[in-house]
């Protein structure tokens, strides 16, 4: 007759019917008078005795049924849904799988031991991770000096540094040294090898700032006198009066004294003998300064008009002073068109350019550096020809002495360099020391020594140019 297997709550399991085997369990049930029976119920007895050890779950397990877990070394419960580890923690690098409330996981990437609440693995501690080292707050209990006290504090570390030290006792010393802690006082005591370590935040009141007490300092309700000098570190200055009427502020490298108050005077005294004496006015609807008696510069004076009924007298005794442009360069002009100066009595004795030319009436309007020779329909025109005798200069980029100066302009009368040091337009490969002569078309090329003439040459090439192309290269230029 069949066998009837039935759970340990009396449940029906299977029925075994005769000479047949059952396998809708992990183990296999041998029912009556099966052939070779002995080889099921010996195994059966094995898996028992090693728990279904295996790298994998054993097929259809019953709830309760253990598994040792041959891959991570555990022994598993089946739950009636899946195989949950039996002890109390778990420790892995990884958050364990099928958690319910109450698990334990040791994450050992972190070292941190963490508990399951049902959604969600909660830090038990410690609060900082391995990677963060020690962090938080630490009470411990320490000994002074003298007379061997103990003392509770609270000790706050950031990755493995105590940055600041809690304690409520009277101030001590303690008796095994504390990196920044030389003496521990009542309240929050900041760590000394920690730069820049403050208390960030209000604080209502102090005993001190920075060593010194409240009568160290200027009030801004009442009048207080100081015995030192007054630093205003602020490019926005000082200001003075009921409505800021006056102001002394910096911008950039300049210091600008400013009246702020429409059209009103800047005016200079004096103590002359007792006698309060204005020396200098500035007029704030004008902007013109007027001094009381003469004004005497003992420097350089700069700026907008000088008028004066008088001389000026640009020097005395024997003081070496100069006129010079304190504007852009080559702006400006002493005298003018209509009102010149008689005679200039002066010694020049340096150029900043270093070419001497002329303006010449040209037939286009040529670019710095073109040679050019005498012909066309006005004085000058292009130099067309390779090897020309005919070339008359090179037009000038900025001559150091220019003729005939009013005659026109670049575009029309371009300065004509025949003498000196002047950019040239050369084509091909030009060697440093080259003679240069026409290549046509206004631009000049190197010349073989059987070419050169007395009346081709232009210059010799005062630099080197590496290129097939067209170019520039300084050149001294000497026209015959």
């Amino acid at each position: 007759m069949s066998y009837t297997i039935n759970l340990t709550d009396g449940t029906i399991f299977a029925v075994v019917a005769d000479g047949t085997i059952n396998t809708d369990s992990s183990q296999t049930l041998v029912g009556k008078n099966y052939a070779g029976y002995g080889e099921f119920l010996n195994e059966n007895y094995i898996r028992l005795l090693e728990n279904a050890s295996n790298t994998s779950a054993p097929g259809a397990p019953l709830t309760g049924q253990l598994w040792w877990d041959k891959t991570n070394s555990i022994m598993k419960v089946y739950n009636g849904t899946t195989f949950k580890v039996i002890s109390a923690a778990t420790a892995s690098a990884s958050q364990p799988a099928s958690n319910v409330a109450g698990d334990l996981w040791f994450d050992t990437t972190n070292d941190q031991l963490k508990a399951y609440s049902g959604s969600a693995f909660i830090t038990i501690g410690p609060a900082s991770t391995a990677g963060e080292g020690t962090s938080g707050a630490i009470v411990t209990t320490i000994t002074d000096s003298a007379p061997g006290s103990d003392h509770v504090i609270v000790q706050m570390y950031v990755n493995n540094v105590i940055v600041g030290i809690w304690s409520k006792d009277a101030t001590f010393t303690p008796a095994a040294s504390i990196s920044g802690f030389a003496t521990i006082g009542p309240g929050l005591n900041m760590s000394t090898t920690v730069s820049n370590a403050v208390f960030n935040g209000t604080a209502t009141n102090a005993d001190t700032l920075d060593t010194l007490n409240s009568t160290s300092f200027m009030r801004s309700d009442a009048a207080t006198s100081n015995n030192t000098s007054i630093s205003v570190l602020s490019d926005t200055g000082l200001y003075v009066g009921g409505d800021s009427d006056a102001r002394i502020f910096v911008s950039g490298t300049d210091v600008y004294h400013n009246n702020q108050t429409q059209d009103g005077d800047i005016i200079f005294q004096v103590n002359d003998g007792g006698v309060t004496t204005t020396a200098l006015t500035i007029d704030g609807a004008t902007a013109v300064v007027t001094a009381n008696t003469s004004l005497v510069a003992t420097g350089n004076i700069t700026g907008g008009n000088i008028a004066t009924a008088g001389i000026v007298t640009v020097n005395s005794g024997d003081a070496v002073t100069a006129i010079i442009n304190g504007g852009t360069n080559g702006v400006g002009n002493i005298g003018s068109s209509s009102k010149g100066f008689n005679t200039i009595h002066a010694l020049a004795t340096s150029a900043q350019y270093a070419d001497m030319a002329e303006r010449f009436h040209a037939d286009d309007e040529y670019a710095p550096g073109t040679i050019v020779e005498l012909g066309g329909v006005n004085e000058i025109t292009l130099c067309q020809d390779d090897l020309s005798n005919t070339v008359f200069g090179v037009v000038s980029t900025k001559a150091a002495y220019l003729m005939n100066g009013g005659a026109g302009t670049n575009a029309t009368h371009p300065p004509i360099a025949m003498s000196g040091r002047v950019p040239v337009t050369v084509m091909g490969f030009i060697a440093k020391g080259d003679r240069l002569v026409s290549a046509g078309n206004g631009v000049a090329r190197s010349a073989n020594l059987d070419e050169t003439t007395a009346f081709n040459v232009i210059g010799r090439a005062l630099e080197s140019k590496t290129d097939e192309g067209i170019g520039s290269v300084e050149a001294i230029v000497k026209i015959v």
